[in-house]
């Protein structure tokens, strides 16, 4: 059975940091947060078994076996500029809905973890978070390595750090998003969401008209544009979805391990 190394316990983020990025972050800016981890638990089919075994007969007389089973481990990288919740929400839900059973947040800054961080990683139940220098990281990451035993890391670094590699390990890196369009219409989005959950973030105001010509890493949009919109960003957000996030071609999937036989059928 897989376990994470003993001496993380003494770089756990304690509770008391955690109730009080909790209680530092408003009402109405947890109930976003909340949003975004139930959008994407359902996006990924929580209801789904984490194991499968399906048999799949042929034409010309063979068959197929497949079984699914979760990755043994998680771990998501962070640091100083790690500062969107739901962006990081979003890369730790589908490891959640998989039900990968050891899941760690590895913070490796120099400043204290945003409080809007820490705080969605307790709506999420993400309790095992530490705080690491880098010589602890590199240490971390040659024990996975050499364990032998499938897993995933989610790399959310803002700058790219060469990572030792092992045959059981899946990497995915965030890709960089730095600027968003925004198509207003009345009130609409509301921009101290925007600001609350993507803080690192350059909005940029667009039209309709001009949608298509700016180049920007997302848009948030109004609902009767966002077909148009699809042509031109790989996320699109309407207008109420301003303060949650999802991330394109990444879901439950990544985080589990398939095995294949070929048979012949009876």
């Amino acid at each position: 059975m897989f376990e994470f190394p003993l001496w993380l316990q003494d770089f756990q983020i304690d509770d008391d940091i955690f109730g009080e990025a909790y209680e530092a972050t408003l009402p109405p800016q947890r109930a976003w947060l909340k949003k975004t981890i139930a959008q994407v638990y359902g996006i990924n089919s929580p209801e789904a078994p984490s194991k499968t075994w399906n048999v799949n007969t042929w034409r010309g007389g063979f068959e197929t076996e497949v079984s699914t089973s979760p990755l043994e481990w998680t771990v998501l990288l962070l640091d100083d500029k790690s500062v969107s919740p739901v962006r990081i929400l979003a890369a730790l839900v589908p490891a959640l809905v998989a039900g990968v059973k050891n899941i760690l947040a590895v913070y490796c800054g120099e400043a204290e973890i945003s409080q809007a961080v820490l705080a969605g990683f307790e709506l999420a139940g993400q309790e095992d978070v530490v705080h690491l220098p880098q010589d602890k990281v590199e240490e971390l990451l040659d024990y996975l390595m050499q364990s032998g035993v499938d897993g995933a890391i989610l790399d959310m670094r803002s700058r790219l750090v060469l990572l030792p590699c092992g045959p059981c390990v899946r990497y995915w890196r965030a890709p960089e998003i730095s600027s968003i369009s925004i198509c207003k219409e009345e009130d609409s989005p509301d921009m101290d969401v925007m600001t609350f959950v993507h803080p690192d973030v350059e909005f940029v105001e667009v039209d309709e008209d001009s949608l298509g010509e700016v180049r920007t890493d997302a848009a948030v949009v109004p609902a009767e544009i966002v077909g148009d919109a699809l042509m031109d960003f790989n996320i699109v957000l309407a207008h109420g979805q301003e303060g949650c996030w999802l991330w394109s071609g990444f879901n439950c999937s990544f985080f589990k391990r398939e095995s294949v036989a070929l048979t012949v059928a009876e």
